[in-house]
């Protein structure tokens, strides 16, 4: 009998301690030390019912400067990038360049705004300069319902003496890599500086899937002035599928000094 007393304690003891431990356990997630971990969890759970080709594209676009070739989607860690281009249509130069960027629910109430800066001083008539923006606040993506793109811009009235071109002299695979050499050939008669020269891929609608700037030994260059490139690209998992692709080149003319 006395053996059987014991083990009644022992175990009377064993379950007291279980609901002690069990009590700090639900005292701790209260107070809010599982509060990351749930938040997380409504995060994958937002993550896994959003749909990002329900999002609408709207454009704003001012005279003579046209959004286009928009695209939306999700990159391999759940981030949403927004792409497109910028072109300049009208008949003159354009600086002090910038997109905006609006997030909007299903109301049209705001949710995220935001300015992409862009890297050149000046777009000259028909180029087209590529764009990206990356939205990480996964926990509110299953509010959006639209995002707005627009642009505000200055005109420039003076003319670009220089006049850099990109050609393509070939293009081909190496194991994971997609290889395009060129050159850049500085037609214009004056010489330029902060030269820029990027890459955009399309996919088969022609929208932007992914940019990629383009390393120049010089980014001044003389009158008739050439320079040889080599663009490389690693064809992995990270990279969206394209169909074709096209440089763009930005500069401003070297400011002379009188002496």
């Amino acid at each position: 009998m006395l053996v059987f007393s014991n083990i009644k304690k022992a175990l009377l003891v064993l379950v007291i301690t279980l609901l002690i431990s069990f009590s700090f356990i639900s005292c701790g997630q209260a107070d809010g030390s599982a509060s990351a971990g749930t938040e997380e969890s409504r995060g994958k759970s937002a993550l896994y019912l959003f749909d990002y080709e329900d999002i609408g594209i709207e454009t704003t676009s001012s005279i003579g400067a046209d959004i286009k070739n928009c695209n939306v989607y999700l990159d391999l860690y759940g981030d949403l990038i927004i792409m497109g281009e910028l072109e300049n249509t009208a008949g003159g130069t354009k600086t002090d360049i910038e997109i905006t960027i609006d997030l909007l629910g299903k109301d049209s109430e705001p949710i995220h705004n935001a300015i992409v800066p862009v890297k050149a001083d000046y777009l000259i008539t028909g180029s087209r300069y590529p764009f990206h923006y990356y939205y990480t606040e996964k926990d509110k993506y299953i509010e959006l319902s639209t995002i707005k793109i627009g642009v505000n811009y200055k005109n420039y009235y003076k003319d670009l003496k220089g006049n850099p071109i990109a050609e393509i002299e070939d293009y081909s695979y190496e194991k994971d890599y997609l290889i395009i050499e060129g050159r850049v050939v500085n037609l214009g008669e004056e010489k330029i500086k902060d030269l820029k020269l990027l890459c955009t891929f399309y996919d088969k609608k022609d929208r932007v899937v992914f940019i990629k700037e383009c390393y120049l030994p010089r980014d001044r260059m003389m009158p008739e002035e050439v320079q040889e490139f080599t663009l490389k690209i690693l064809m992995d998992q990270y990279i969206k599928e394209f169909t074709h692709f096209n440089f763009q080149i930005f500069f401003e003319d070297e400011v002379r000094v009188s002496i």
